[in-house]
Parts: structure tokens; sequence; C-alpha cells
């Protein structure tokens, strides 16, 4: 059986050697807990948030060499403030100083870094509110840094199709759409529908196969659906796709949806430009479509 520790043993010169995850050093002993750990991250992140100037003093020094009334002028903190910012931040190791100039060592470097990427995350999960909570589960692989600037589009009292409409718009300007879904909306079906036939819009998508075995009963619909499939433009997809998104152009499109029982109700949309996840988004896609098969249009219901 593999013995899993914190710490590896292996010989250490003089008198140090390392036990468990316990560093001995001759008689003194020093403690390395994870509870030590935290104590510690959970200080450096207060260091940061305590004033507003810590990161953008840290931001500047990143920029290379530089001195306190610099950096004064330039992030607009008082003299003061960057004074004690530089004092603590040098007493942590985060800084270096020659007479008036300041510059961030490697360990300063690093922690600014982390310090911002955890920021960062926080202001993405924070952006995204309530809609966290519905986004579906193969967005848990990206990072939520990515989320800050995302358009989070919910139905109001005043308008509770706004994010159907918000789509619909999109849709009828764009060159080339491709969607992964679970199910489809018939009022966004029929808008792609007609703008492919009228030369206007590429048009492709990969549906869940259980998805086409809804359609009977339903004459209207079925027409939206066999036109892409005579054009070979919609695959079925033999598992569960659990996610239901549209790439427009260069735009990512999220459905976001909660579960209430045994179904899932649409919340809202969430909608993004970044190039990160367009590319995971267009990575998703064509994983699936690999895996997919076309659909016969023969296999359709009869309207």
């Amino acid at each position: 059986m593999n013995d899993h520790r914190l710490f590896t043993w292996e010989p250490i010169t003089s008198q140090a050697f390392v036990l468990g995850n316990t560093f001995r050093y001759g008689t003194g002993v020093l403690h390395h807990t994870l509870t030590d750990t935290m104590d510690s991250a959970r200080n450096v992140l207060q260091f940061f948030t305590n004033s507003a100037h810590s990161v953008p003093v840290f931001e500047a020094l990143d920029d290379g060499v530089t001195t306190g009334s610099a950096l004064a002028d330039r992030t607009g903190a008082s003299r003061a403030t960057v004074a004690r910012i530089l004092d603590e931040g040098e007493s942590r190791g985060w800084i270096d100083s020659e007479g008036s100039r300041y510059e961030l060592t490697t360990k300063g470097t690093i922690t600014l870094e982390a310090v911002r990427d955890s920021l960062q995350t926080i202001e993405g999960i924070e952006h995204l509110g309530e809609a966290i909570t519905w986004l579906p589960a193969p967005t848990r692989d990206l990072d939520y840094r990515l989320f800050r600037e995302a358009e989070i589009i919910t139905g109001r009292r005043a308008n509770p199709t706004e994010p159907f409409d918000f789509v619909s718009d999109r849709i009828r300007t764009a060159d080339r759409i491709r969607t992964l879904a679970w199910t489809g909306v018939p009022r966004l079906t029929e808008l792609i529908n007609e703008q492919a036939i009228a030369g206007q819009l590429e048009c492709e998508a990969v549906m869940k196969a259980s998805f086409f075995d809804t359609l009977v009963g339903r004459p209207e619909v079925v027409p939206h659906w066999r036109a892409p499939a005579e054009r070979d433009e919609v695959w079925r997809y033999e598992g569960d796709v659990p996610i239901s998104l549209h790439i427009i152009d260069g735009t990512v499109i999220i459905w976001l949806d909660e579960r209430r029982g045994d179904e899932l109700v649409v919340q809202g949309a969430l909608v993004t430009e970044s190039r990160t996840v367009l590319s995971w988004a267009e990575s998703l896609y064509e994983e699936y479509r690999a895996g997919a098969e076309l659909v016969d249009p023969a296999t359709l219901p009869e309207t």
C-alpha cells in the first residue's frame, strides 16, 4: 500500500532531517501544518485587501524599479500610505530597496500574481451572482476569472422573454451559428432555419438524440429540423448533453438552467466574447460532433 504523506523522507546534510510533516534541526523542531499555511494565506490576502492602494502599488512596482514619490503620483495614494505599504512589503520579503528606490523581489512578483488571480476569481464569482448556481456542469472546467465581464441576461417581470429576444437579435445579424444542446427552442429554430434558407446564415447543430423523440406530435416544429437535416447540418448525439450553448460568430451564449424536480427551467443566458471561452466552446462542440452522427431526414416524424 502506498503511504501518501505531505512530505516524503529524504536524507538531509548536517544535523537536519525530516520525519512525517515535522522538520527537525539539531534540538529545535519546526512544525509546518496546514493550519499555519492557511493562516498565512489569509494574512497575505488581508494585507492586499485592507487598502485599495496595495495592489496598484505592487502593480506599479511590477513594471520596474521606482521611487515612493513616483508610486504616490501614479496610484493616487498619499505618500504616507505608499510608505506603509512599502515598509510592510519589505518586511515580508516582497520588496527590496536601495536608498529611495524600490523593486519587487521574486517572491513579491509571484505573490502579486497569486493575489491578483485570487481577487479576479472572486470578482468573477461575485459578478455571476445567483447565475453561478445555474451554470451547466461543463463550465466548471473554466476559470471563473473569465466571467468577470460576461453579460448575464435574465427574464424580468416587464419582459420575461428577454434572453430569447436577445439571442434572436444576435441570430438576425450573424453570419454563422453552431449549436450544442439537449433541447431546442422553437422560435429560435424557426428563425435559424429562415435565415439559412435565405442564404444569410451558415448553421449547424449537435443535439441530444432523445430530443428528436419529442418531435412526435409536433408537426409545426418538424419542418424546422427536416430542412437542416436535408442540408446535412444536424447531428444526433447518443448520450448525455449536459449543456445548451450557441457559438454565434465570435460570441458564446450559454443557457442558464435551474433544476426543479425532474425539469430544467431556463433562467437566462450568459453571453461572453472571451477568446478563451470561445476556444473552449469550439473544442467542446467539436468533441460532441465527432461522436455524433448526421440526422437522417427519413427518421424524423411525418408532418
